[in-house]
């Protein structure tokens, strides 16, 4: 575990040794300081393909704080050195993104247009569908893959209908095997939506648990996920409270206490107490 400060790390993301500004990045994970949003954006061209990957992870998590940055040098750059600011940018989960990557769907750059297509269907941009679509024209292998990926998370008739018209088109048996589970996957999240559930995306609550230590941010996203799609269990609700507690963020912390108490009074009653227990010390 490292012991660097963070104007240490900041400062080694310029070190020649690249194995020096491996530690530093590792050292970053977590930061929401505005001083390292610069140095960051920087580190998403970095010779290593770790910096680069973790940098835009660490700025995406970062969310709001670093989306206007991120922003405006997505919109500046050119070429492959867009990559990473797209997936910093998707990893924000935040829907004003929504046109960049439309426009971005065109871009120049494989990668760019990969990970814009895919960003536009975890972002549920239903009103860009035709945009999506033209990445199954597109030469590139994994734009059409990222393609039917997209038009499965949005999961609605027409993405669908999508789906199969580029699965009956394609003669790559491994793409028409991708198709088939998109095609799974659609189904059963339309299906799913029809019922009135809030479909989302998470991951095993003690993955996330021990992702605490390590990057506190991301933690909170993932958390924030079973939250939103309103689920029955007590923990991530209490989690993100104290998360929020140990952040000294007030208004996030009353929101998910009140959430829990509004979901858990109705799904399954009597777990709601410790939250309006911990809402009523509050005041």
């Amino acid at each position: 575990m490292s012991n660097l400060t963070m104007t240490e790390a900041i400062e080694n993301l310029q070190n020649d040794d690249v194995s020096i500004r491996k530690e530093a990045i590792e050292s970053l994970i977590g930061v929401t300081d505005e001083a390292a949003i610069d140095p960051l954006i920087e580190a998403t061209t970095d010779e290593s393909a770790q910096v680069r990957f973790k940098a835009a992870e660490i700025l995406g998590n970062m969310g709001n704080v670093a989306f206007d940055r991120l922003v405006s040098k997505f919109t500046s750059e050119s070429g492959k050195n867009k990559r990473f600011l797209a997936f910093a940018l998707k990893e924000t989960n935040n829907e004003k993104a929504i046109p960049l990557f439309a426009e971005a769907v065109s871009d120049e750059d494989f990668g760019v247009r990969k990970v814009s297509i895919r960003a536009l269907g975890e972002l549920q941009a239903n009103d860009y569908l035709d945009v999506i679509a033209k990445g199954l024209d597109d030469e590139d292998w994994g734009v059409r893959l990222a393609t039917i990926h997209a038009c499965a998370d949005l999961a609605s008739d027409e993405s669908i209908a999508l789906i199969k018209k580029a699965r009956r088109a394609e003669k790559d048996e491994d793409f028409k095997k991708s198709c088939k589970k998109a095609l799974k996957k659609a189904e059963k999240l339309q299906k799913a939506k029809s019922e009135g559930k809030v479909v989302v995306s998470t991951i095993p609550m003690k993955t996330i648990k021990d992702m605490e230590k390590t990057n506190p941010q991301k933690a909170i996203k993932e958390y924030e996920k079973y939250v939103q799609a309103e689920s029955d269990k007590d923990a991530p609700y209490k989690r993100l409270a104290v998360l929020y507690r140990k952040l000294n963020d007030y208004d996030a912390e009353v929101a998910v206490l009140e959430k829990a108490i509004n979901v858990l009074s109705e799904k399954k009653p009597g777990k709601e107490k410790w939250f309006v227990d911990r809402l009523n010390k509050m005041k």
